[in-house]
């Protein structure tokens, strides 16, 4: 039975990601040859995605919010001193990360870092969580009242599929925060229950 369960959660998150990466944007970075140009183009809507270039102090050098069908945008990289920049790209599903170094006036995509973070879904007082972790580190999942106090705690250990159901349906009124940590990320859901 127990087998079943997992097997069935696990069909669901796969449905639910195939889903969610029907919708995604495809994002595409390049560089024009050896110049201090970064071009930029995004082919299809995504509700809150925002892009940024950061530099090595973690200061915000740009950020924009991104709301149309396709975005193309090439960024003169020619003010930046010499150094170690970022770009990331956020949305609901993750966060892109490309470190960027510029020396000499030209500009170099070193890598790609991409951040998975959870789906949470809401169905009247259920509240639904699935996370990918491909490289199953521990998965930390709490559950806090409105005065801090700690209604639930699980650390989930090798999973590369986590997913849980939060069942609100016999709560008292109050707002609720599902808090998620993988490593060094954290991330946070409410639910109010009326």
């Amino acid at each position: 039975m127990k087998t079943n369960l997992k097997f069935t959660a696990m069909i669901a998150f796969m449905f639910t990601t195939v889903v969610g990466l029907a919708r995604e944007p495809k994002l595409s970075l390049m560089t024009q040859g050896q110049s201090n140009s970064l071009i930029v183009e995004l082919d299809a809507k995504h509700e809150n995605a925002v892009l940024k270039i950061i530099d090595e102090n973690q200061n915000i050098i740009f950020s924009e919010k991104i709301s149309e069908n396709s975005y193309t945008r090439k960024f003169d990289l020619n003010e930046l001193d010499n150094g170690s920049y970022y770009f990331e790209l956020d949305d609901s599903l993750r966060t892109l990360v490309y470190p960027i170094s510029v020396e000499n006036k030209e500009v170099k995509i070193l890598k790609r870092i991409e951040n998975t973070k959870p789906v949470f879904r809401k169905k009247g007082e259920m509240l639904f969580l699935n996370l990918l972790n491909l490289d199953s580190k521990d998965v930390e999942i709490k559950v806090f009242d409105s005065e801090n106090r700690t209604l639930y705690k699980e650390v989930i250990e090798n999973e590369s599929i986590v997913t849980k159901a939060f069942n609100f349906k016999k709560a008292h009124e109050d707002r609720y925060t599902v808090v998620v940590r993988d490593g060094k990320n954290t991330y946070y859901e409410d639910i109010v229950v009326n």
